[in-house]
């Protein structure tokens, strides 16, 4: 066979081989373009580690968390007292004092995976002073359970508050109290509270056995949290569905305002975080709440982009017109109309709490009523040290920055048959303590997963949308290059065919 012959299928046998590759490459490049550039398959494959499955690293770092949580404590401590009950100063006067610093150890235990792709558990708590000021230093600050025997007993008849009255006597309970500000926050021995203890043990379980605002959260919580594993749909991770076997709360006698919904704040499912206009929910047991966050914006956590949320303003502004079923009902058996809202500002938890005459708010009453500061000297809201606010990971939806600020105060409820009173107006509100719950210091293991989980996934994403384009732009244009020049030939080979054919016809 004469050389050329063969030197020329040889020629024409890899350009045929060129094209099919270039081909190939053209359409496995589309498609890596397609799932980049148009799909978010990539995101979904990595996020699919979030998902709380026994032996994973996620599992193993939800239930024992690295990150541990710092509590910043501030006190109001109250400094004319005596003046104020004496007649001298009209109205009371507080002095912020902290703040006390706790960290916070916190881990999930009796644990239960069920097959419907959720898990129980109840949480552990434990809190370790770290700094600030010392909390065995002396306060002043209104007698919690001389005020909640109080409002107990408006429902009483009068002769049984005549009774409490000679009870309290005998006690010597006074409308303030000077204790330890670690006692008070913690625990401290109250006559009262040890008296009632019996009775209160009979509606729920007392596991403190000192009164201290905060002592319920220490050790293992009597609720029994249900939550989604997000196993099979990312997008209910975290939710939470049942509250001791419960799917609604029987707080509030309202079927929306006693549904379950949100997280609990340390997670949310990642796939709302790509839409601005999505609302975030945490669901919060100590109001008995869903509380909604709103995108404000991106910020920067750790070096790491985040995604900064925010409850809305008017978040404690309960009234007919909105969250109606959150006000509380006149008396026990009331109709839905039949109840009574807080000023704008404070949120009435005493439904939450078994009738507790306690209320939150945002710090010194920040976008409150102006009436609340009116009635205390000594406050200052401001938006910088006050507001709420948790900055997300732009991947995996997990708080990495942020501070929680709430306030809890106390409504004083004065009862015809109960002067303990003193100068105190009925319904006046006593502000106590607010805390600031939040995120300051991250151990570099989880830094390091925080900056992978970004800049790393964000890289190779990068790398594969702009090189698959480029395989598909050179690909296409050497593929449309061999073709056009096999063309080319092809059409010079049947020219001179054409033309040796008309040579012999002459």
């Amino acid at each position: 066979m004469d050389s050329k012959v063969v030197q020329k299928k040889k020629s024409c046998a890899g350009r045929t081989c060129l094209v099919w590759g270039m081909g190939s490459m053209a359409i496995v490049g589309t498609a890596i373009l397609v799932v980049f550039w148009c799909t978010n398959l990539f995101r979904d494959a990595i996020l699919s580690a979030l998902e709380l499955k026994n032996g994973t690293t996620t599992y193993g770092l939800w239930e024992r968390p690295l990150v541990r949580a710092a509590y910043r404590i501030r006190i109001f401590n109250y400094t004319n007292v005596d003046e104020f009950e004496s007649g001298l100063d009209p109205k009371l006067k507080v002095q912020e004092l902290g703040p006390y610093i706790y960290r916070e150890t916190l881990t999930r235990v009796n644990v239960q995976s069920h097959e419907n792709g959720t898990i129980t558990y109840q949480e552990k708590r434990a809190f370790q002073w770290e700094g600030g000021r010392p909390d065995d230093e002396m306060i002043r600050v209104p007698n919690v359970p001389l005020f909640t025997a109080m409002a107990f007993s408006r429902d009483l008849n009068f002769m049984a508050q005549v009774t409490l009255t000679a009870i309290l006597t005998t006690l010597q309970a006074k409308t303030f109290v000077t204790v330890p500000a670690g006692g008070f926050l913690w625990g401290y021995d109250d006559k009262i509270f040890q008296m009632a203890k019996p009775v209160m043990a009979l509606r729920q379980p007392i596991t403190f056995d000192k009164f201290g605002m905060l002592a319920s959260k220490v050790g293992v919580s009597k609720d029994r949290i249900n939550i989604r594993t997000g196993s099979g749909d990312l997008g209910s991770l975290g939710l939470v569905q049942r509250l001791n076997g419960d799917e609604r709360l029987h707080v509030w006698d309202d079927e929306q305002c006693d549904t379950i919904f949100g997280t609990d704040g340390t997670m949310f499912p990642p796939h709302l975080i790509r839409d601005p206009n999505a609302t975030l929910h945490v669901f919060c047991r100590d109001m008995c709440r869903t509380i909604p966050l709103h995108y404000e914006g991106r910020t920067m956590v750790q070096g790491i982009p985040t995604l900064r949320y925010k409850p809305p303003t008017d978040l404690f502004n309960a009234s007919r017109s909105k969250d109606f079923c959150y006000c509380s009902k006149v008396s026990e058996g009331a109709i839905f109309s039949d109840r009574s809202c807080p000023k704008a500002g404070i949120f009435n938890v005493s439904s939450c709490h078994f009738g507790t005459p306690v209320l939150t708010s945002f710090p010194h009453f920040y976008l409150g009523d102006k009436s609340l500061l009116e009635q205390i000297e000594g406050l200052n809201p401001q938006q910088e040290l006050h507001e709420t606010y948790v900055d997300l990971h732009p991947l995996l939806a997990v708080p990495i920055g942020g501070w929680s600020r709430l306030q809890l105060n106390l409504e004083a409820r004065k009862a015809v048959g109960v002067p303990f009173m003193g100068k105190l107006k009925d319904g006046e509100v006593l502000p106590l303590f607010w805390v600031e719950v939040g995120i300051d210091n991250i151990p570099d293991s989880v830094i390091s997963i925080l900056h992978h989980a970004y800049f790393t996934a964000s890289a190779v994403e990068i790398g594969f949308q702009w090189g698959s384009l480029f395989l598909v732009l050179v690909s296409t244009c050497l593929l449309l290059f061999t073709m056009k020049k096999t063309r080319t030939e092809h059409r010079r080979k049947l020219k001179r065919n054409i033309s040796g054919e008309n040579r012999l016809l002459e």
